[in-house]
């Protein structure tokens, strides 16, 4: 029997369904067959595509590799329910981040994880307010379990729930956009990366969906304008930016908690742990009826203006704001690395979400 089965085309449409930045899908899956576990078995190697991310904001191919660790969970969740018992490895160098080994026949999904799968194609972003209520003490706990890696006390997640709090950790956030329509090398980033048609959705190109921003109709009318570097220069000049920042801040804020995942150093093994448990609490949260958003731009700017190359591109004082704020969310954090942020609350569905290509599949 052939490598391309039905079992082996849902576990890969399952790990390319995965989150990433701006769209970017970074991935490609080769698969082989394997008898290291057993008759029948195959192996997925997962690739990582960094060239695929702007690395303005990939500070050490970080934001690549939490996708591609996205990727392996759902993988595994997929992998699971068709029978499989996945054994995953973790190359330390190479194109190659990870390889899952599948013996047919002896895996099983365990209950508890039903939910999660069958959320792997109902996740989505959602930019929207959510309603500012408490999050509940049982989807708390399934956030904190689903966080934790077995046997691995590397990645910490913490939640934010108090309002001022919150609040503090939300305009730090937002610094990000308050940078950005003031410095020419992020506006231009930011306005390349959106995709404006419905058309270009459909087929999955690279990019965030203009729709999926969720911007109220006044916003909608300027957006297009501002991606005039001379218009938004202009527009800096009278203080613009700072009252998108404050907004979005509020809006940000209007969540049940704002969640941290953090560790006290980086490599690239623990960004593959931060995409891991990244996307089981997504499903988590998913499942539960929560919506969610990743806000996690400031940090990776922070991280890499470390590089000469990157620091020169914006000025003293856009330099110091970006580490305040990011000094600001290493307190939250309990000064640990704070490698990805999140908001969760409920609220209305998205208004749209992000198409996805068919993933690059190689039988070897």
């Amino acid at each position: 029997m052939g490598l391309a089965t039905p079992a082996v085309t849902a576990i890969l449409r399952a790990a390319a369904a995965a989150p990433s930045g701006d769209n970017s899908q970074p991935w490609r899956f080769v698969v082989r067959p394997s008898t290291a576990l057993g008759t029948g078995g195959f192996t997925i190697e997962f690739y990582y595509m960094p060239e695929l991310d702007h690395p303005l904001l990939n500070a050490e191919e970080g934001g690549t590799l939490i996708a591609l660790g996205a990727a392996v969970e759902n993988a595994r969740l997929e992998a699971l329910a068709q029978g499989y018992a996945p054994h995953l490895t973790y190359p330390e160098s190479g194109p190659v981040v990870a390889r899952m080994e599948l013996a047919e026949g002896n895996g099983a999904l365990p209950r508890d994880l039903t939910p999660l799968r069958e959320a792997i194609l109902r996740r989505h972003s959602n930019r929207k307010a959510y309603r500012p209520e408490p999050l509940e003490a049982a989807a708390r706990e399934s956030l904190i379990r689903a966080a934790a890696q077995e046997g691995d006390n590397t990645i910490h997640l913490v939640l934010i729930e108090e309002p001022e709090a919150m609040r503090l950790a939300a305009r730090a956030l937002t610094t990000m956009e308050e940078i950005a329509l003031g410095n020419e090398a992020l506006h231009r980033l930011f306005f390349e990366s959106i995709s404006w048609s419905a058309r270009d959705n459909a087929a999955g190109k690279k990019g965030l969906y203009i729709k999926t921003l969720e911007l109220p109709p006044p916003a909608q009318i300027l957006f297009p304008l501002l991606k005039r570097w001379r218009v938004a220069k202009l527009l800096a000049r009278l203080g613009f930016p700072q009252k998108v920042a404050e907004q979005n801040a509020k809006q940000n804020a209007s969540a049940s908690a704002i969640g941290i995942l953090t560790a006290s150093a980086t490599s690239r093994h623990t960004y593959l742990k931060v995409g891991r448990a990244l996307e089981r609490m997504w499903l988590t949260a998913a499942a539960r009826g929560y919506q969610m958003q990743i806000v996690t731009g400031l940090p990776f700017l922070a991280r890499a203006l470390k590089q000469p190359e990157v620091a020169r591109l914006f000025t003293e004082a856009e330099r110091a704001r970006i580490k305040h704020a990011y000094a600001e969310l290493r307190t939250h954090a309990g000064g640990d690395e704070p490698l990805l942020l999140f908001r969760i609350g409920r609220g209305a569905p998205p208004a749209a979400v992000s198409g996805r290509r068919a993933p690059e599949v190689a039988f070897a």
